[in-house]
């Protein structure tokens, strides 16, 4: 356990065996880490078993992935945040912003959590508000005034229909006379619309530069004109369907009786279509209104809750707080921490590692075969040996004998190069002059010890 801890906070394992003392210390760091991926874990369990509804196995396995990340996140976030860094405040301001966060995503639903019976209560509430509101405007709306004229109309229409034709329609409700209404209604706006025209033309105005009894004011004059005949008109129609409907004549009355029979399968027609498209909306809203418990639904329950007391508003802010804090816990650990041997001994090793690769990549230069043949037309006789892999002491070159083929020492690095002895390379390097000088060394100074180096000395 304590080097799965030790693992999670992120430290190297080679580097801390040399300094035990410090081991305690990363220990606290990899649990602090480790308790973050928990309360992760939990938090989206609860999340997704309350606000979705899911399986709690299917939310438990959800919470364990979730947790996965939030654990390696956490220690990647304490890992790259070094105890002897020179400026690891300023460093550290990205991965604390970024762990607050983090606290206010997991710990919100632990929140939720614990005021879940309050927030049942409050739900049950908001949704019968929502109800409410919904029936409201389904009356006041388009649709909730069009079914209480269509129920007035066929209402009318059956007590003429009742009555044979004795009780008279009501004007405001006929359908002939609404329509014609309707229709005078809009030759006013044109007529007015009209009229205002013709008098700028006339007299001027700020869109009539030019003012007198022209082609332009004698066009806006017969259009208003034409207008008030169309009016005087559709008037003369509405009294006389209103002396229709009122008289009470024996052959006013069958007028009447056989229009509201005309008349009522329409309107009863009408208002089954309207009480049908209200009923769908009212039962899609009551579907949706019952099964809406997501997290947004149960933060307005909290909230209200919170809203109406204070001890509850406190208790929630403690709450939210303490776990915020458990889930920055290890950046603040992490900021917190003093440089210790482990930092010490992290720089060596570090500064070891940089060498020992410096070392590889320089040993690599030195052992890559040759890309170009020499000037003379020779082979190289150092490729030979650069190729056979091998960087220890320089191979044993044979020499030859008089009485016949020379062959190297048995077991050295002769048998790697003995295919380039005796070829016309090899033959034209050894005619080659010696240009090497020998030089004797010079009596070394008075000195014990003392040794003179020479620049040909290796």
């Amino acid at each position: 356990m304590r080097d799965f801890l030790i693992a999670l906070s992120g430290a190297r394992s080679e580097v801390l065996e040399r300094c035990p003392t410090e081991k305690p210390k990363f220990e606290g760091i990899g649990g602090a880490v480790l308790t973050t991926g928990v309360l992760a874990m939990v938090s989206m369990t609860f999340a997704l078993s309350s606000a979705l509804g899911l399986n709690v196995v299917v939310a438990v396995l959800a919470g364990l992935v979730w947790g996965l990340m939030i654990l390696s996140l956490d220690r990647w976030l304490v890992s790259t945040m070094r105890a002897d860094a020179p400026r690891r405040w300023p460093l550290a301001v990205p991965r604390i912003l970024m762990a607050l966060l983090l606290g206010f995503v997991i710990s919100t639903p632990l929140v939720l959590q614990i005021f879940k019976s309050e927030i049942d209560a409050q739900i049950v509430e908001i949704k019968q508000r929502r109800a409410d509101v919904f029936v409201a405007q389904q009356q006041q709306g388009v649709t909730g005034k069009t079914i209480g004229q269509l129920r007035q109309e066929v209402a009318n229409l059956e007590k003429v229909v009742s009555s044979g034709g004795d009780v008279p329609v009501a004007t405001d409700q006929d359908p002939q006379i609404v329509a014609l209404t309707a229709d005078r209604d809009s030759e006013r706006k044109l007529a007015d619309k009209h009229y205002t025209e013709w008098q700028c033309q006339l007299y001027g105005g700020p869109s009539c530069p030019k003012k007198g009894d022209g082609p332009l004011a004698r066009d806006s004059k017969r259009a208003y004109d034409k207008n008030k005949r169309r009016i005087d008109l559709l008037n003369g129609q509405i009294e006389k369907r209103r002396r229709e409907l009122t008289d009470n004549g024996q052959e006013a009355k069958q007028v009447r009786l056989a229009s509201a029979k005309e008349a009522l399968p329409k309107a009863r027609a009408q208002l089954d279509v309207a009480l049908k498209r209200q009923g769908n909306l009212q039962e899609s809203f009551d579907a949706e209104n019952l099964t809406t418990n997501g997290l947004l639904i149960r933060i307005q329950a909290l909230n209200e809750i919170t809203g109406k007391d204070m001890s509850l508003s406190m208790t929630r802010l403690l709450l939210f707080l303490l776990f915020l804090l458990i889930e920055c816990l290890p950046v603040a650990v992490k900021l917190m921490q003093r440089p210790g041997n482990y930092e010490k001994v992290l720089a060596l090793a570090e500064q070891h590692e940089f060498r020992t690769a410096r070392g590889s990549f320089t040993a690599g230069a030195m052992t890559r075969p040759p890309t170009a043949a020499p000037a003379n037309g020779g082979t190289d006789i150092w490729g030979i040996w650069s190729r056979t892999g091998d960087t220890g002491p320089l191979p044993e070159v044979p020499t030859p004998r008089p009485d016949g083929p020379s062959r190297g020492p048995t077991g050295t690095r002769a048998e790697h190069v003995a295919d380039g002895y005796g070829s016309v390379e090899d033959e034209e390097l050894r005619r080659m002059p010696d240009t090497r000088t020998l030089r004797l060394s010079r009596p070394a100074p008075e000195r014990s010890g003392g040794v003179e180096l020479l620049p040909d000395d290796d």
